[in-house]
């Protein structure tokens, strides 16, 4: 499996073009700067447009909208081969991926 791994984006995520092919796609935090929805509706519009065949979507530091909102209403929204893992895991084609949005010890 080719995966391709994004991560602080921060609102220019538009701005990437000519992705490589991969087979999954992560994200793995900092979406926006101020972690408003019209941030996250934006990237999640872009996102579920690409043409990977699994996405995960990790929240970050910046990503507040994703934190105040219900992870399961969240998931509710996205397509059936994207994940929002909040504190939780998937597993894809026998690999295990874990997601946590912020830690803070």
């Amino acid at each position: 499996m080719h995966i391709l791994h994004l991560s602080d984006t921060h609102g220019h995520h538009r701005a990437l073009k000519d992705l490589p092919k991969a087979d999954l796609i992560v994200h793995s935090g900092d979406i926006g700067f101020t972690g408003t929805d019209v941030e996250f509706t934006d990237f999640i519009y872009w996102f579920t447009k690409l043409e990977y065949r699994h996405k995960i979507l990790v929240g970050g530091n910046h990503d507040c909208y994703l934190e105040e909102e219900d992870a399961k209403q969240i998931r509710k929204t996205l397509p059936k081969n994207c994940y929002y893992l909040y504190h939780r895991g998937v597993t894809i084609e026998g690999l295990k991926f874990w997601g946590v949005p912020l830690f803070v010890s």
